[in-house]
């Protein structure tokens, strides 16, 4: 017995059954591309506008160490942090976005403002070009193309004018503070001068120079130690005290104070950045704003850790200076011969000195400060204007005709795949043909294309039953020529063995396969072919055949239970038909097996089987009932019919077994109720080839027609 194989249904399979189908693949496409064509129609378009800024490296925070840190950066030991994702985020902040949304519309409402903002917001994509670079590409999405192109420009223009304004707010406060400054140190010195000349008036001292060569010479390196170490300590004590100011709100610290610490340095920058940007959020925000709060802690964390930084600092140029008072000391411990007037006359004018080099440090960073106030230089650059294409970048009409065509496709081969292969039945000749050893004698397809509807209306009593006879003279449609190519192989099966292959059987494994309705027609066939031909009912329980031939009421059962000793005289014929004889299964007896089992039967196959080119048996069904293996010991052949969509697939392999054991009885199988619109049926008989192209002609015109006024109501209705 041949192994039913048992896998997946193969593309030659999968692509017939596609082909049969071809309608679902047509009103698939229309439906997807109707749908696509309507989003297209619905969807406005967008435009897509890109720009490109520059920003200026000087304006980005770099620390003067790492002047030279582009050399590190190029073999990868160190990463300069320029700032540039804190220039991201304030171009792409609700500040400015707001900015611009007021400048768009100066009558807008002001509870609407921020919405604008959001949206703005939310389609605008800012991107940093290459990590080595500081070139901000801006791409923004707008239904207009004039309008992404002003705001785009707004964007920038924006971000400029709110960096400058934070750049001038730092400038004014380190101005004020350098004025106080030196309006404290004018005082100083003042006092210093008055100091030193009462001292030289008192004493009559002119020059004491030469009395304190030796020492001065020896003091001079340390002086100037002692003179950078104590305006570093002046500078950090001022800002200590800023820091330590709870009076008022915070202010902003002295940038380049001249602190020799990078680290306080940098810190006292991120302070002030940190601080402005607080600033300008509570100008259209709460205190309470979580932002806003957390802001502030990140402002106090960072004021506590500039704060030990310089308290570290202080000490550290405390014990400096102490060990250079330490050595100072001992050159005075060494110089006896001084005078007290010089030591405190050195004193005085070494503090004069020190406050002379801190008014000239301040003069020259107000100077610096006062040239930087009045340079209104922007720290970014527009290299690239607003600029892209004329096609709208979404929708994409071509993405989506593609997507809808290909889901057009993809959407009726997966439902047939998977009807396909979740079907475990019998579906065309090919199921069939896959067997090996199972002779097939050919397929019958179902008289009427839409069975399942009048089936349904026949059972609701709706229309009359259908007539099993669809075989006439002169017909050529599907049903017709599928008789007529079983009729040609049966003829060859005859010609081959004209003694031994007279009587066929035809038999099935359930009531609903057919198998009387393919009896009585292949009968006819065969008498149409001018073939003398006998067709016995021998289902002896439902006579299902003799009710459809309307048979005389005296038949087989009468001649087997001998109520009648000539079987010619229960013979009748049809009209139409005068090569057909037909024996009805008679009266419905109680013991139909044991009827069958007689020799009565035999005699029967026996005297007629000379007198006719065909016998054809209608059997019940096999399985539960022993009437279809009693009657095939008579038979030369068995006819199986199997149902298409019923029989299940693995069963075929029991085909393959001899219909009687011992004798040579070859069974052969038919295929019926094969659906003409699920699949791509064809015939080798010349004779229908006509008749098969006008039929099939008309069917694609008439649904071409339906696409066509399908398709041109609904683009009408788009346009409306």
């Amino acid at each position: 017995m041949a192994k039913y194989n048992e896998n997946a249904i193969s593309v030659a399979g999968l692509w017939r059954m596609c082909v049969a189908r071809w309608q679902w693949f047509v009103l698939s496409l229309v439906i997807f591309m109707i749908g696509a064509i309507r989003y297209l129609v619905v969807t406005p378009n967008m435009y897509t506008r890109n720009a490109s800024i520059m920003v200026i490296e000087e304006s980005m925070g770099n620390s003067s160490s790492n002047k030279g840190g582009d050399i590190f950066n190029d073999i990868g030991l160190v990463k300069q942090n320029n700032n540039l994702t804190n220039v991201v985020r304030h171009i792409n902040s609700l500040d400015v976005m707001m900015e611009v949304v007021r400048r768009l519309d100066v009558s807008i409402e002001p509870d609407v403002v921020l919405d604008k903002a959001e949206d703005i917001q939310s389609r605008l994509t800012i991107s940093i070009e290459d990590e080595k670079s500081t070139i901000i590409n801006l791409t923004y999405i707008d239904f207009s193309v004039e309008e992404a192109e002003r705001v785009l420009t707004l964007i920038v223009q924006v971000y400029n004018e709110k960096w400058l304004e934070a750049k001038l707010m730092v400038t004014k406060n380190t101005s004020r503070f350098i004025d106080t400054r030196l309006r404290l140190l004018e005082q100083d010195l003042s006092i210093v001068d008055d100091s030193i000349a009462t001292f030289k008036s008192r004493y009559g001292i002119t020059n004491l120079d030469q009395v304190s060569n030796i020492y001065l010479q020896q003091q001079s390196q340390s002086d100037a130690e002692i003179l950078k170490l104590r305006n570093q300590k002046a500078m950090a004590g001022y800002i200590r005290e800023l820091l330590n100011d709870k009076s008022g709100k915070p202010q902003l610290l002295i940038v380049n104070s001249g602190i020799d610490n990078q680290i306080i340095e940098s810190q006292i920058q991120l302070y002030n950045d940190q601080l402005l940007q607080l600033q300008s959020h509570l100008e259209y925000t709460s205190e309470q704003n979580p932002l806003i709060v957390t802001q502030e802690k990140e402002l106090s964390a960072l004021r506590k850790n500039i704060l030990a930084n310089i308290n570290n600092h202080i000490r550290t140029i405390n014990i400096q200076l102490q060990i250079i008072d330490d050595y100072h000391e001992l050159n005075k411990s060494r110089i006896t011969s001084n005078p007290e007037q010089a030591k405190y006359l050195t004193t005085i004018e070494r503090e004069q000195k020190v406050k002379e080099s801190l008014y000239m440090y301040l003069l020259q960073k107000k100077e610096e400060n006062e040239i930087s106030s009045s340079y209104r230089s922007a720290n970014s650059q527009m290299i690239d204007i607003p600029h892209g294409s004329d096609s709208p970048s979404s929708p994409d009409a071509t993405k989506i005709l593609l997507a809808a065509f290909l889901l057009g496709i993809l959407l009726p081969v997966t439902v047939i795949f998977l009807r396909a292969t979740l079907n475990e039945s019998v579906r065309d000749h090919f199921d069939v043909e896959n067997i090996e050893n199972i002779p097939f004698l050919g397929e019958v397809p179902v008289s009427e294309s839409t069975s399942h509807q009048i089936n349904f209306q026949r059972r609701l009593r709706l229309i009359p039953p259908k007539d099993p006879i669809v075989v006439a003279h002169g017909k050529q449609d599907p049903v017709n020529e599928a008789f007529r190519m079983v009729r040609t192989r049966l003829e060859a099966i005859n010609n081959d063995h004209p003694d031994t292959s007279k009587v066929f059987m035809v038999t099935s494994t359930n009531e609903a396969s057919g198998k009387t309705f393919v009896a009585m027609n292949l009968a006819l066939v065969l008498a149409i072919g001018e073939r003398h031909v006998l067709f016995i009912d021998c289902d002896l329980r439902k006579a299902a055949a003799s009710r459809r031939w309307n048979a005389p009421e005296k038949g087989l059962a009468d001649y087997l239970n001998g109520r009648s000793s000539y079987p010619t005289q229960l013979l009748y014929r049809i009209k139409g038909f005068p090569t057909l004889d037909i024996m009805g299964a008679g009266f419905i007896p109680s013991n139909p097996t044991e009827l069958l089992r007689s020799t009565l039967f035999e005699r029967l196959i026996n005297t007629m089987r000379p007198q006719y080119g065909y016998i054809i048996l209608d059997c019940p069904t096999e399985g539960l009932l022993a009437d279809a293996e009693i009657i095939k010991k008579n038979v030369d052949h068995s006819l199986f019919v199997v149902r298409a969509g019923q029989y299940l697939r693995q069963r075929l392999v029991e085909l393959e077994e001899p219909a009687v054991p011992g004798k040579k009885i070859f069974q052969y199988v038919v295929l019926n109720g094969v659906e003409i619109n699920t699949r791509y049926y064809t015939h080798e008989n010349a004779d229908s080839e006509e008749n098969k192209e006008a039929m099939e002609n008309s069917v694609i015109t008439k649904y071409f027609i339906k696409i066509i006024r399908y398709v041109y109501s609904s683009f009408i209705q788009l346009h409306r």
